[in-house]
């Protein structure tokens, strides 16, 4: 999410919360740019048969219009978002002869060079011990936790080091490191200055714990402040240092906040965020893994994950079974990619996974995953009040802040236990039939 991968050539970096692009490409086909362009937006794109052009070009912060203009070359585009879903139309002349859809390839979420070690308690061996005996380089380093993140020179070293490692008595745990996707709602000004938005006077003072209410732990981007909802966040916990919010709309971590406090209604608990992100872009397993550890320290449950990726990671499961079995609930976003492929964390056993429906409809959503395991939903769609608008927020992320806002306003309101207020949702609230 934030610049953690390096740049090289041929790579795309799309800063979406800035709205600025970065690209370093070496003769590519066209057809290799386009499908670059959507594993970096989430877009959907069609073009029109036959389309070629050698695509070499650099060049870093430009805006994204001009952008697709250099990407694209002497083709034309157009943009199009229809129900929350963003296509881009490539073609020669006419938006219409745009027919052929790309197909998505599908994203290598491991990271070959790295691998995720955490420390045995009373480890007689040191991270920096290891790192000079297989020859790594320590990324990043959670000492409480005694998790670390470890670059080698290549792949074939990072399997044989983690070979060594599975036998070494000071080692708890090793496995790879992956990509997590960003949260990627689609975002967009709504029904203007006043146009319903919830007026902060309106909202209630939040439970404490010390009234025997839960905190919520929003494991997310960083957080803005905004006036009206302050009185819900708690300090924020950043595992990754400064993380900057945008100025001139939402964050994801600011629309979930209001997202929770408006489902909360009368019975509201307070929030606490805990920033993965450092720059909205991408994050890994390790930074992931550190969240849901302080959230978990914290006292945070329920813990709100609208995040997620098609990197199964051992290591996270394992941390989320340890951490469900203390009776922390993890409630996860299925993804917004309009497909079947598991998505994780949201997979796994221990995880209430959340897909979206369509409000209008009561059906599946056009851009929600269902891969098989999904186990409930809920609307798509919230609107949250931002610098004097009110802005429509679409996708699986809000639907999985609204099951775990209703979840507390249920439990502040019965103290009925968690489990058992999970079993009725589902119950009451399962999943869409798949498309």
């Amino acid at each position: 999410m934030f610049g953690l991968r390096a740049h090289a050539a041929n790579s795309l970096v799309w800063h979406r919360q800035k709205g600025v692009v970065d690209a370093d490409l070496s003769h590519c086909t066209l057809l290799q740019a386009m499908q670059r362009i959507s594993r970096a937006t989430g877009w959907k794109i069609a073009y029109e048969p036959g389309l070629e052009a050698d695509v070499s070009i650099k060049f870093s912060n430009l805006p994204e219009t001009e952008a697709l203009r250099r990407l694209l070359g002497k083709f034309n585009f157009a943009k199009e978002t229809t129900n929350g879903v963003t296509e881009l139309l490539v073609f020669r002349t006419v938006p219409g002869a745009a027919t052929q859809a790309l197909v998505k390839k599908p994203k290598d979420y491991i990271i070959p060079n790295e691998l995720l070690v955490k420390l045995r308690r009373n480890s007689p061996v040191t991270i920096e011990e290891l790192a000079t005996q297989l020859h790594a380089k320590i990324l990043a380093r959670d000492d409480r936790n005694l998790l670390y993140r470890l670059q080698f020179d290549d792949q074939a070293q990072a399997d044989a080091a983690q070979q060594q490692l599975a036998g070494n008595d000071g080692v708890a745990v090793v496995g790879h490191n992956f990509y997590v996707d960003p949260p990627d709602p689609q975002t967009g000004p709504g029904l203007g200055p006043g146009g319903g938005a919830i007026s902060p006077a309106s909202l209630l003072n939040p439970k404490s714990p010390s009234d025997g209410a839960p905190v919520i732990g929003l494991i997310d981007t960083a957080i803005q402040s905004v006036p009206g909802y302050d009185k819900y966040v708690l300090n924020p916990i950043s595992v990754v240092g400064q993380a900057d919010a945008p100025t001139d709309q939402p964050s994801h971590a600011t629309a979930m906040l209001e997202t929770m406090a408006q489902a909360m209604g009368n019975d509201p608990s307070m929030v606490q965020p805990v920033v993965i992100y450092k720059d909205g872009e991408e994050t890994t397993t390790f930074e992931l893994m550190q969240g849901i550890l302080a959230a978990v320290n914290s006292g945070d449950n329920p813990i709100n994950l609208s995040l997620g990726g098609t990197g199964n990671s051992p290591m996270l499961q394992a941390l989320i079974e340890q951490a469900s079995a203390q009776g922390v609930v993890f409630v996860a976003a299925s993804g917004n990619s309009g497909g079947a492929a598991p998505t994780y964390p949201a997979a796994y056993a221990n995880v209430l996974s959340v897909t979206a429906i369509d409000p209008a409809t009561g059906q599946l959503a056009s851009y929600a995953d269902d891969f098989s395991g999904v186990k409930t939903s809920a609307s798509g769609t919230s609107y949250v009040p931002f610098g004097g608008l009110l802005w429509e927020v679409t996708g699986t992320s809000p639907a999985t802040a609204s099951v775990t806002a209703q979840l507390v306003q249920e439990f502040n309101q019965t103290h009925t236990p968690m489990s058992q207020l999970i079993a009725q949702w589902v119950q009451t609230h399962p999943a869409p039939p798949p498309r």
